[in-house]
């Protein structure tokens, strides 16, 4: 098969990938859903032509999306996960043996019906019982959740259009901390430097209007837009030195991107990257 699979990742970029064959295409109520085999980066999940997640770069996102939250967070018993339909950041977060609750909020169920089909080392920990799936708009949810129902939340949210627009904004963040409990820790993806800078600095205002602890991370993912990639993570209080000066504690198993000094390097920014965090910049 010689099919060429392409994303239009920005007017001026495109991010084209050599597919083997096209597992799966079907269309939701919400978005088309497909899995490619691509030469490259293995079995890769597209959503309205957009690259979700591959098999060779995957755990990259996951790992950092959870372990730092929470590592970094006192005792991270209930956490919510805002997406993430395909079920790798839940796979991370279920590597914690401190954590007794996982609510799964994704929009779109045929994600996961999809990624059970086709991409069984995502969803490996979506049956474990301390996981709940809770279909549905994961904005709702957590605007009703309740005051302290949470010690994480995890925000595994696409590009900011259509449906996801929503997980961006102040009103979410606000949602949010109420949400969480005392030292309640919440991150979300926020793109890549390069490219979504406005968007960087529009989610790191956002945050620090409702959060007093708030900073940006960072790790390599080769198939997102720009590759480098951002996440904006916030704290309730208390909380002390509340990033650099804790020293986070290693879960059990083997992790192929994150560990605890990976993490601390992650919190230091290069200068163009920490301008965006700038409430002046």
């Amino acid at each position: 098969m010689n099919l060429w699979w392409t994303e239009q990742q920005t007017p001026g970029l495109r991010l084209g990938l050599k597919c083997a064959a096209v597992l799966e295409q079907r269309r939701s109520a919400y978005q088309e859903v497909a899995v490619y085999a691509t030469d490259t980066y293995g079995r890769m999940l597209a959503l309205d032509d957009m690259v979700m997640t591959t098999e060779a770069d995957e755990f990259v996102y996951h790992e950092m999306l959870a372990h730092p939250a929470l590592t970094l967070c006192a005792d991270p018993r209930r956490v919510l996960v805002v997406g993430g339909g395909d079920g790798g950041t839940v796979r991370e977060v279920c590597r914690h043996a401190a954590v007794r609750r996982v609510v799964l909020a994704e929009l779109d169920p045929e994600v996961t019906a999809v990624c059970r089909r086709h991409l069984a080392g995502l969803t490996s920990a979506l049956d474990d019982p301390r996981v709940e799936n809770v279909p549905g708009d994961g904005a709702a949810y957590l605007a009703g959740a309740g005051a302290g129902s949470f010690d994480v939340v995890l925000v595994d949210a696409p590009d900011p259009i259509g449906p996801a627009e929503g997980l961006f904004g102040a009103e979410f963040y606000a949602a949010a901390r109420e949400a969480l409990a005392p030292g309640g820790i919440l991150v979300t993806q926020s793109e890549s430097p390069f490219l979504h800078g406005d968007l960087i600095r529009r989610v790191q205002v956002a945050m620090r209007a409702t959060f007093p602890a708030v900073a940006l991370y960072w790790a390599v993912v080769p198939t997102y837009p720009g590759a480098m990639w951002t996440f904006s993570i916030a704290r309730k209080p208390p909380f002390g030195d509340p990033w650099l000066a804790q020293r986070p504690a290693a879960p059990a198993g083997d992790f192929r991107y994150w560990s605890p000094q990976v993490q601390r390097a992650a919190f230091v920014l290069p200068p163009f990257v920490g301008a965006l965090t700038e409430a002046d910049s």
